[in-house]
């Protein structure tokens, strides 16, 4: 690669298109100067289509926990209060849109054809990934130098599906945070670049711990990114012997009730009031 390209680098953004996905995006912008945006909607799929992959995904007993869990979430009016609380945490200024909606492409399916075109007529040097599903080798392969991945999870513990929740689950709070390494085949396994782990609040639901470890991880991907111009991080190869990588199919029935029991009884109050009370006396 030449010396101008190095310094200044193409860096270009896929992600999608919720409130989580363009914080990150104006967390982005307003620190790197990409050069492109790429939103992606996901594939169409029908009805038959989308039953077809989950009787594969899933058991029988899987579909009928998820199934209820279904139910429950909307007696629970989870989707209204994951905005609420998510706007809460990000700030409804900086989620709303896009700050560089003059950047953004939209793609139905990012390893589709559209997808594939998309981002291959930007010309990444540096490809940054946030908030969309598994990305094939064909997007991988385009940067001419890197595509890293900010994953929302303590990377190699927590590693895969839901992995604001699991730590919650497992009464692991101090494991809440945000990982950004290289994208590759493995889910969350490429080579580490920087951990940051999130605070938590008193009252905070699941919404707004996810929401915290957003807020924690756009930073340090801006502060990451930024060291990809001009130089080449090694970063750390991770053992995945250690820790897990989680399914979707795990958070199901039973383990959405238990962790949502012991929010209830107190684990989240407890753990934010000790970590306050441990914080060092500043005369």
């Amino acid at each position: 690669m030449d010396k101008d390209r190095l310094n200044k680098p193409r860096i270009i953004l896929i992600t999608g298109d919720d409130l989580e996905h363009r914080f990150v995006a104006n967390t982005l912008s307003a620190t790197l100067n990409l050069a492109g945006i790429v939103v992606d909607h996901g594939k169409p799929q029908g009805k038959f289509e989308r039953g077809r992959k989950l009787w594969k995904r899933y058991t029988l007993g899987q579909m009928f926990s998820r199934a209820i869990l279904l139910v429950l979430r909307t007696v629970w009016r989870d989707n209204s209060r994951r905005t609420e609380d998510v706007l809460k945490v990000l700030g409804p200024a900086n989620c709303s849109e896009f700050s560089r909606d003059d950047l953004v492409s939209h793609v139905n399916g990012i390893n589709t054809l559209e997808g594939v075109g998309v981002v291959t007529s930007l010309q990444p040097d540096i490809l940054l990934i946030f908030g969309t599903g598994i990305v094939g080798k064909k997007i991988l392969s385009l940067p001419s130098r890197i595509a890293l991945n900010m994953h929302t999870g303590i990377s190699p513990i927590y590693r895969g599906c839901d992995c604001t929740f699991w730590p919650v689950h497992n009464g692991e709070l101090h494991m809440l945070g945000a990982t950004v390494h290289e994208c590759t085949a493995l889910v969350d396994g490429g080579r580490i670049f920087a951990t940051a782990r999130a605070s938590v609040e008193a009252g905070d639901s699941l919404f707004a711990i996810f929401a915290r470890c957003v807020k924690t991880g756009a930073n340090l991907y801006a502060q990451t990114a930024q060291q990809f111009i001009g130089a080449s991080p090694e970063g750390s190869v991770q053992d995945l012997n250690l820790g897990k990588e989680y399914k979707a199919f795990e958070r199901g029935l039973s383990a959405e009730w238990t962790t949502r029991r012991k929010i209830k009884a107190g684990l989240i109050r407890r753990y934010a009031q000790s970590s306050v009370e441990s914080q060092p006396c500043i005369p």
